[in-house]
């Protein structure tokens, strides 16, 4: 391991510091649309790639099935999401985001790109730039063990579990 313990449990502070954070600000924030609950943005973030089943959304935003199906029914509800048939398996569906949730994550994409560059108004633009590239490095880090911890359970307990003295 290149990282020693102080400075691993440093990072984890701060990492959890800023997460509280930014938490605190998002519950104070206005929802971009009525009816619509901020857990459920990935969902419409995701499915502006592409349109999914309900089971390959769950797993591409992390969640499970039954969480991702309710969510994605308040979004039908709201017109933000369609289903139509899956042309692999006529039998399945998949969810697409509609002309309005189109819009929503447009909207929205605009909205936090002003709200950071007001977050950021008096950092430097290389210190921007390198915290983008080790932001994204640090969440590739974190989705490989993601996915690690996905194919051995094991994996977090091995590496967590400590030695009593």
């Amino acid at each position: 391991m290149a990282v020693d313990e102080a400075r691993a449990d440093a990072l984890a502070t701060d990492v959890v510091h800023t997460l509280k954070a930014l938490t605190s600000m998002r519950q104070h924030m206005p929802r971009p649309a009525d009816g619509v609950e901020h857990a459920a943005y990935p969902l419409l973030f995701t499915l502006a790639t592409e349109p999914l089943r309900v089971s390959a959304l769950a797993e591409r935003v992390g969640s499970d099935v039954s969480t991702v199906s309710r969510q994605v029914s308040q979004l039908l509800t709201s017109g933000l999401v369609q289903k139509r048939p899956d042309p692999d398996d006529r039998r399945a569906q998949l969810v697409q985001l509609s002309d309005s949730g189109h819009a929503l994550i447009e909207s929205t994409r605009a909205r936090r790109a002003t709200y950071f560059q007001y977050l950021l108004r008096d950092w430097d633009v290389d210190d921007v730039d390198t915290f983008g590239e080790l932001l994204a490095r640090f969440r590739a880090s974190v989705l490989d063990v993601r996915a690690q911890m996905a194919t051995d359970p094991q994996v977090i307990h091995d590496l967590t579990k400590k030695e009593k003295k």
